[in-house]
């Protein structure tokens, strides 16, 4: 009898152990991790919110440092500025039409005020021509000039003779204005480059002044390279609206079209400008077809060809 007891004791002991531990718990899911609430007690309500626990704090700061480390990657360097874009500033100046002011390009402000506008001194010169200024034979009155020229590829042929009979007839031209007249220059080949001052501001530059000798070094410096774009620069010298315009290529392909050299002209008449035209060419006269005789028949000037076999002969003549 003891013995039955104790055994039936021992079972029913197994049982409740059996019992109670499979209970333990809801038998489901396994229960969430317990985290740590901060209360915020407001007037009307207490908030809780889950304090981050030492490991999520530290996996959040890697992710901010991995973020700032990847921006930083991908900024550029300091002291960097990002490209002008000069592509797009010519292609405004050939979408929109010309300003009664301004500095060349679109949206700008009145001429005087920035970028290709004129020198602090143009408000107190008279408004009538003060002189005139020569350009392979080619003679120009007034006191604004601006003189275009070619610097494509092709002005290096006979060893670059053209682009250094060019370049030594343009200096010899801004030598002979006097300190009331006032010049630009714009080398192109696919795209317009005027010239830059001192101050980094592209602007109308008095004859005779400290400009002149810094002028002389950049056209030496010059190199001749690329294509030829002849409206873009063509446009670029009117924004300035000079009284004078010298423009010089070897190119007469490609030509302006009609409605190309109807815009320059409607541009130039607005401007008051008058555009001689300056060819180089390898025979003996120019084409009787050649654009570079409408242009400067359309805008008041005059057509001179040059042949550059001869260009040396021709510098040697009497100014």
């Amino acid at each position: 009898m003891v013995l039955s007891g104790s055994f039936h004791l021992i079972v029913l002991i197994l049982l409740l152990w059996t019992v109670a531990k499979t209970t333990k718990g809801t038998g489901g899911a396994p229960d969430r991790p317990i985290g740590i609430a901060v209360v915020h007690r407001l007037p009307d309500r207490d908030v809780y919110q889950e304090a981050q626990t030492a490991q999520q704090q530290q996996t959040q700061q890697e992710q901010q440092a991995l973020q700032q480390a990847t921006m930083a990657a991908a900024a550029p360097p300091a002291g960097n500025h990002d490209a002008l874009d000069l592509d797009g500033i010519l292609a405004a100046i050939e979408a929109t039409p010309a300003p009664v002011g301004g500095s060349g390009i679109a949206g700008d402000a009145a001429i005087g005020s920035g970028d290709l506008g004129s020198s602090q001194t143009e408000q107190s010169l008279p408004s009538t021509p003060t002189g005139t200024a020569e350009l392979f034979g080619v003679s120009g009155s007034g006191r604004r000039y601006v003189y275009v020229m070619d610097r494509s590829d092709s002005m290096n042929g006979l060893s670059g003779l053209p682009l250094r009979s060019a370049k030594r007839e343009l200096t010899r031209s801004l030598n002979s204005l006097t300190e009331k007249q006032q010049f630009q220059i714009i080398f192109y080949n696919d795209t317009a480059s005027p010239f830059p001052t001192s101050s980094g501001i592209t602007q109308m530059i008095d004859g005779q002044s400290d400009e002149l000798k810094a002028a002389e070094r950049y056209i030496e410096s010059m190199k001749a390279f690329g294509g030829t774009k002849h409206k873009t620069a063509l446009l670029m010298a009117l924004r300035m609206r000079p009284d004078v315009i010298f423009f010089l290529t070897d190119a007469t392909m490609p030509r302006l079209s009609s409605s190309e050299l109807r815009d320059v002209q409607m541009r130039a008449d607005s401007a008051g400008t008058t555009i001689h035209s300056i060819e180089f060419g390898s025979q003996s006269s120019g084409a009787a077809n050649s654009f570079l005789r409408e242009l400067a028949a359309m805008n008041g000037g005059q057509y001179q060809y040059v042949d550059v076999r001869t260009l040396n002969s021709f510098l040697k003549k009497p100014q």
